[in-house]
């Protein structure tokens, strides 16, 4: 068996009326249609809508009440960066309102740490491509991108070179140059300052202040669940607020 790379059926219908509550929701009557009606104007089986919708209620999107109905959750809806699904920097930018730009550092090759060799499952001292990156919100630092992947994903060194033609995200350089879609991540959320870590005075023009930034510490796994990116991502939470919604769950 192999992996399935088109989108299924199900994620299709997920998005369909994922669309549909960001366009019809007026804050008002927040019920969504049946199962029966969603199959009528999507043209697809009961399962099929089953299988979204409860996709949607385990995000927190949707409420399902038994005997009542779907309905939409008003909080999910005016939610304008959630946590997951990971959305690329320059899109959660503008959904908090400002006006995005990209600022590339440099990419380079250097040696793998023991940490990121640990979390790459490579070598400590492998050979590892670092690529930089700055965000900037109406052209202010918001979120610094240090992302590292072993030298062997490349299908020959030159394409270093092309990972500039590529600027809002690493994932699609990986994805078209070198065959390697991430699929997925594990992420540990830290807080840091940048007397900790000296170049975030830099990069985010602290000044002599001293200054606390949010942590998204991320190793990305392929469609084979391989490590295939480790990521340090620095966010200035005066621009960028990330939201999630947590279902409760109770001792039976």
């Amino acid at each position: 068996m192999k992996k399935i790379k088109s989108q299924s059926l199900s994620d299709e219908v997920r998005q369909e009326i994922l669309n549909y509550i960001k366009t019809s929701f007026d804050g008002k009557d927040n019920k969504l249609p049946t199962e029966e009606q969603f199959c009528e104007i999507l043209g697809v089986s009961r399962i099929t809508i089953r299988t979204a919708l409860n996709s949607l209620a385990s995000d927190g999107i949707i409420f399902r009440r038994q005997g009542k109905g779907t309905f939409i959750n008003p909080q999910a809806v005016s939610m304008k960066v959630q946590f997951n699904p990971v959305s690329l920097f320059s899109d959660m930018i503008v959904q908090c309102g400002y006006k995005p730009s990209i600022k590339l550092l440099k990419s380079q090759r250097i040696r793998a740490d023991q940490k990121a060799a640990d979390l790459l499952q490579i070598s400590e001292g492998d050979a590892v491509v670092s690529a930089k990156k700055i965000f900037l919100a109406d052209d202010k630092p918001c979120a610094y991108c240090a992302d590292y992947f072993p030298e062997s994903i490349l299908k020959s060194p030159a394409d270093l070179k092309l990972i500039e033609e590529y600027p809002d995200s690493l994932f699609d350089f990986l994805d078209a140059r070198c065959e390697r879609k991430v699929e997925w991540d594990r992420t540990e959320i830290l807080t840091v300052t940048n007397a900790d870590h000296p170049e975030l005075t830099e990069y985010f023009q602290c000044g002599n202040r001293i200054k606390a930034f949010l942590l998204l510490d991320c190793i990305n796994f392929d469609g084979n669940d391989h490590p295939a990116v480790y990521a340090q991502e620095y966010v200035d939470t005066n621009y960028i607020k990330f939201n999630s919604i947590r279902q409760k769950k109770y001792r039976s």
